[in-house]
């Protein structure tokens, strides 16, 4: 009888201790995204109240590609790892020209995580190699992930990885306050990396991805960052979309995860 009551006892302390389950406001933004004429979805962290706003909670839960969004921990590795000496390190064109023009170069990987190289990031990745790859994501909590040998150096693009925008945002979380497994100095030198745009009222922190229309997929586009105001308050956010009408992006498309992203951070007072 003691035990049985020890145990009910153990277990309420667990239920009263467990932490609480996040608070999800939904908001209707169907009219940002129709402006740009795409369907999609956007989640917003408010780090001060640990409170969500969403459009469309159950698609922010659903995986996609990282696409080039994974260039935020793949440069965080590179540098752990010691594959990337420094942003300031030489990325070498192999010659080949390929469809953006900005690609067709030697830049530095600072650079590249701006103009989104994926042949840049395509050579770190042969470099940090598939066992560190497994190591980091784990010890990084950045979950979906499948690199294999044969996908070393597509893993983000393509394939059977998935991340959705709750962990996207709960990974920017972590990086924003520098508490990831990783050197400090390493995360900000990426966040250097991130900033968009400052002002006197705010800092906008962001990087987009883009999953090329193939056969068998639409185009799928991310806006992924955080906000940090002046007056101390931060929000971290994430936008992911794909064509309202047909499967490929037009210029709408690739403008608007940006532009929608801001339209929808003024209207909530972000910026």
């Amino acid at each position: 009888m003691l035990r049985i009551c020890y145990l009910l006892l153990s277990l309420g302390c667990l239920l009263l201790g467990a932490a609480p389950t996040p608070r999800v406001t939904e908001r209707n933004l169907q009219q940002h995204f129709d402006q740009y004429g795409v369907r999609g979805s956007f989640l917003l962290y408010e780090t001060a109240t640990g409170r969500f706003t969403a459009y469309q909670e159950k698609r922010c839960r659903q995986g996609f590609l990282p696409a080039s969004t994974f260039k935020i921990p793949n440069t965080l590795i590179g540098l752990q790892t010691g594959a990337l000496p420094d942003t300031a390190t030489i990325c070498r064109w192999d010659g080949v020209q390929r469809y953006f023009p900005q690609w067709n170069q030697d830049m530095p990987y600072a650079r590249a995580l701006r103009v989104s190289c994926v042949p840049c990031y395509q050579q770190l990745a042969r470099k940090v190699g598939v066992p560190a790859y497994q190591q980091w994501l784990r010890k990084l909590r950045y979950p979906g992930i499948v690199v294999t040998p044969g996908t070393l150096d597509t893993f983000w693009l393509d394939g059977n990885s998935r991340i959705s925008q709750f962990e996207q945002v709960d990974f920017l979380r972590r990086l924003q306050a520098e508490t990831l497994p990783l050197a400090v100095r390493h995360q900000r030198a990426v966040k250097q990396l991130l900033i968009l745009q400052k002002t006197p009222a705010y800092t906008l922190y962001g990087k987009t991805g883009w999953r090329f229309h193939s056969a068998t997929n639409p185009d799928n586009g991310w806006f992924v960052g955080w906000v940090e105001r002046a007056d101390g308050r931060t929000a971290i956010f994430a936008l992911n979309v794909e064509p309202q009408r047909g499967p490929k992006a037009d210029e709408r498309f690739l403008a608007g995860r940006r532009a929608l992203t801001e339209a929808i951070l003024r209207e909530m007072q972000w910026l």
